[in-house]
Formats: C-alpha cells, sequence, structure tokens
C-alpha cells in the first residue's frame, strides 16, 4: 500500500520576506536575517500515489527527537543533530514500503534514497544542529543526515551525495 496517512493536518508554507524602501531590493541585512531565522512555518511535503500532504518541522519534531553526533562530508569537525528518524518518519506518512524515496531540495537537487539506507541505518532527517534549529544558512529547515561515525559504511561518495538539506519534498518512487 503506497498511501499517504493523514497524520498530520495540512500546513501551508510560508516565509515571510522583508521589502526596504526601494521595490524589489532586499539589503545584506535583511537577507542574512532571512538566512539565519528558524523556519518555523518550514515543512515538507509528502507526495505519495494518492496525493500530497505537508509536514511541518513542529509536526516532525512531535514524533521524537534523536540525537546523532558525525562527521559531516561538507562541515569539519563533529556535529550534533537532532531530529526524527528517517524510517520512523517513512512509517508515519506511510511511504515505508517503498523500494526508494526522492528527496528534493531547495534548489531542485534530488537524490533517490533507497530502502537498504534506511532499514540498515538509523539515517535522520534533522531539524537542529548543536542544539539550534536549523536555518538556510546551516543547511535547513529540514536536512537528511548520515551517522558517518557510528556507520563508516555509508562514509562512500555516493552516500554523500544522498546528504540532502533545505529539503522540501519526499516523494513516492519505484
Amino acid at each position: 500500500m503506497h498511501t499517504i496517512r493523514t497524520f498530520f493536518t495540512f500546513t501551508l508554507t510560508t516565509m515571510a520576506v522583508a521589502v526596504c524602501a526601494v521595490p524589489g531590493s532586499v539589503s545584506a541585512i535583511e537577507t542574512a536575517v532571512a538566512e539565519t531565522a528558524p523556519l518555523a512555518n518550514a515543512a515538507v511535503a509528502v507526495i505519495g500515489t494518492d496525493g500530497t500532504i505537508s509536514v511541518s518541522v513542529a509536526e516532525l519534531e512531535a514524533i521524537g527527537l534523536k540525537r546523532v553526533t558525525t562527521s559531516s562530508p561538507w562541515e569539519k569537525g563533529e556535529l550534533v543533530f537532532e531530529g526524527i528518524l528517517f524510517r520512523d518518519f517513512l512509517k508515519v506518512v506511510g511511504l515505508d514500503d517503498a523500494e526508494a524515496v526522492l528527496v528534493r531540495a531547495k534548489d531542485n537537487y534530488t537524490q533517490i534514497i533507497p530502502r537498504k539506507d534506511w532499514t540498515d541505518g538509523p539515517l535522520l532527517l534533522a531539524t537542529r544542529q548543536n542544539g539550534k534549529p536549523l536555518t538556510l544558512r546551516t543547511q535547513g529547515p529540514i536536512r537528511l543526515v548520515y551517522p558517518l561515525l557510528d556507520h563508516p559504511e555509508y562514509d562512500t561518495e555516493v552516500h554523500k551525495r544522498r546528504w540532502v538539506w533545505a529539503i522540501t519534498s519526499i516523494e513516492y518512487t519505484q
């Protein structure tokens, strides 16, 4: 069964944009604020065979936060991420029986995440890094994290490409 469970309420993703005195212009300060502010209304679209639902960061976190300390292919040092286990999320939204899901980022970067990845290891759908909500500057508000320290088998070029950030949708695929 590839239907999306209607566990979540529908949420409209919105972002506030500051407007300067000159129409159509945004100052460097306003851009920096937008990039570093937590995105309270941010959501991920879950696309299944029977429609789309929107799941907010708050709804994601309500499933139950887990913590993973890991290195990252893109940042220095060890980082502490918090979020929900990817497999738990997929189960709640009814995509846990898919052979793979397509994860899409804000810039339309996509990766297909095979079932084996989320069943063999504790992939994290992170919403926080080092205790703070993820922002656009920290590749948020939602990003997929592979636990490299605990699962060195994920430290490959193929898996590094699967670290998708600024996630906008997770889609059923065959």
